[in-house]
């Protein structure tokens, strides 16, 4: 089941509030939070320009608002995958093979959730903004979100190939890894294209994933590492 972005309220006022925070979400998402205007928005929601002072002060805590709901989004797909695994962790109950599964874990529940969810469609934009030109309101995400995802994939893989977590080879070999998923949301056009296909179905994904989980096989079981990168 997708989990939502900006649940449902049953009253008119949140309701209002929901549709104002999707339709930011989309026109910035089009048009970069410079080149939104309010006015847009309002008329995206079918909402009259007022309603956003009303509902959320301005467009800056309207935007704000929209990537805290992305980065709860967010902990909701990984919430209960994710806290488990840090239960283990910290219990120290994860051998490098546990760990391995769970990263795979991970990568799986990641790619399925971009390749054939509608609620990732809807983000895919203003998420690739925020990378390629943080706002002010990055921090909201990085914080909250990214950084404690970016930090439990880092452990899971120190864990897997017996390194320090904090190193930096250790974030960069993690962040490497991370973006095998994410180059399918990034450059999704290019490989449709190239693969002759309009959208990915459940066997592209299974392929996909078992990708994935052959390279991880091969970085945390597959021979010595280069030393000199840590």
């Amino acid at each position: 089941m997708e989990t939502a972005l900006f649940p449902e309220a049953p009253s008119k006022g949140e309701q209002a509030r929901r549709r104002l925070l999707l339709a930011a979400l989309k026109k910035i998402g089009e048009k970069g939070y410079e080149n939104a205007s309010v006015r847009e928005i309002a008329e995206e929601a079918g909402q009259n320009v007022a309603a956003i002072s009303y509902y959320f002060g301005n467009k800056e805590k309207l935007y704000a608002e929209v990537l805290d709901g992305i980065g709860d989004f967010l902990r909701g797909v990984l919430g209960p995958l994710a806290e488990e695994t840090r239960l283990r962790l910290d219990a120290g109950t994860m051998d490098a093979a546990a760990a391995t599964a769970a990263l795979k874990q991970i990568l799986l529940l990641m790619l399925g959730r971009q390749l054939e969810g509608t609620e990732f469609a809807k983000i895919r934009l203003v998420m690739m903004r925020e990378q390629a030109a943080p706002s002010e309101s990055f921090e909201i995400l990085y914080e909250k979100t990214l950084r404690p995802l970016h930090e439990l994939f880092c452990r899971l893989l120190a864990k897997a190939i017996d390194e320090d977590p904090e190193s930096m080879v250790v974030m960069l070999r993690a962040h490497a890894i991370f973006g095998q998923v994410l180059v399918f949301t990034i450059c999704r056009s290019t490989i449709l294209r190239r693969l002759g296909i309009e959208k990915f179905d459940t066997g592209h994904v299974a392929m996909i994933s078992s990708i994935l989980d052959e390279h991880l096989d091969r970085l945390c079981g597959g021979g010595p590492f280069n030393k000199t990168l840590s």
